[in-house]
């Protein structure tokens, strides 16, 4: 990251990447989802696996794989990524759509609200080290842009830097559809631009007003030794195999976490609702 992305990151919890995305590709990706239509958790093996070639080739973008790697620490060893693709989503908003009214806020940083709780079941934090200036986290979302979002026009909005708060959003700030609060940003971005973001950031969808259809694709990423989605909907190296440009660094990006730390989440869970 160079020192403005360092600083907007690390301030607001997040960041824009105008231009991650070719023309050519929010085209054809484009044409993809129209042809398929919004699926919260598509693309998994079990749902037939990545709808097309744009769709793997997403997991390592160029303009954004280099910020991820420093999101979460810098490269492990072997120079294997230090993250892995968790779950995709894919959303579209138009202006008669049931989401007009806009979502309701989420997000938050775990280990500031609620320190006892076991590290294996805060999915969503931000750290960075005091001494080194290295970050970790948990849950981070790239959202890719297919389809202009304008200021005032809806799409992604934030609360900007509340992925430090030590205190929960106000209930009367959380739904949308009761009106949105002036600290809500808006964040608009052309067509082809990532937006990275901190699950721990408080987030939503803003009331989409515009006579467009938003299209927005959520590539949603952990760190590689650990998981928010569960068991089942786990990728694999092997998810790989029938793509070009298949290459190590996109199998280690598909690859599960370790079974130990999939055991620990299991029993600290368990114990919690014994």
């Amino acid at each position: 990251m160079d020192e403005e992305q360092l600083f907007a990151f690390d301030t607001w919890g997040f960041l824009t990447v105008e231009d991650a995305l070719t023309p050519e590709q929010v085209a054809d990706l484009k044409a993809t989802v129209d042809e398929k239509g919004p699926d919260l958790h598509s693309q998994h093996a079990d749902r037939g696996g990545f709808w097309s070639q744009g769709f793997f080739d997403l997991l390592d973008v160029p303009a954004v794989s280099g910020i991820l790697d420093q999101i979460y620490g810098g490269l492990r060893a072997g120079g294997l990524p230090p993250f892995r693709i968790d779950h995709i989503n894919v959303h579209t908003h138009g202006t008669f759509n049931k989401d007009l009214a806009g979502g309701t806020i989420h997000g938050s940083n775990g280990r500031l609200l609620d320190p006892s709780r076991p590290h294996e079941l805060i999915t969503h934090y931000y750290e960075r080290d005091a001494d080194d200036g290295t970050f970790a986290n948990g849950l981070v979302t790239v959202a890719f842009e297919l389809e202009d979002t304008v200021c005032n026009g809806g799409g992604f909005g934030c609360l900007a830097g509340s992925h430090k708060g030590h205190y929960r959003v106000p209930e009367a700030w959380v739904d949308l559809s009761k009106g949105v609060h002036p600290m809500v940003t808006n964040v608009p971005a052309r067509a082809g631009t990532a937006i990275i973001f901190t699950e721990a950031l408080c987030h939503v969808t803003l009331p989409w007003t515009v006579p467009s259809t938003r299209t927005t694709l959520f590539y949603k990423y952990m760190d590689r030794e650990e998981h928010y989605s569960g068991v089942d909907n786990f990728f694999s190296s092997a998810d790989a195999d029938p793509w070009q440009n298949a290459d190590e660094r996109k199998r280690a990006i598909l690859a599960p976490p370790p079974q130990s730390f999939v055991d620990r989440k299991k029993r600290e869970a368990e114990a919690r609702e014994a």
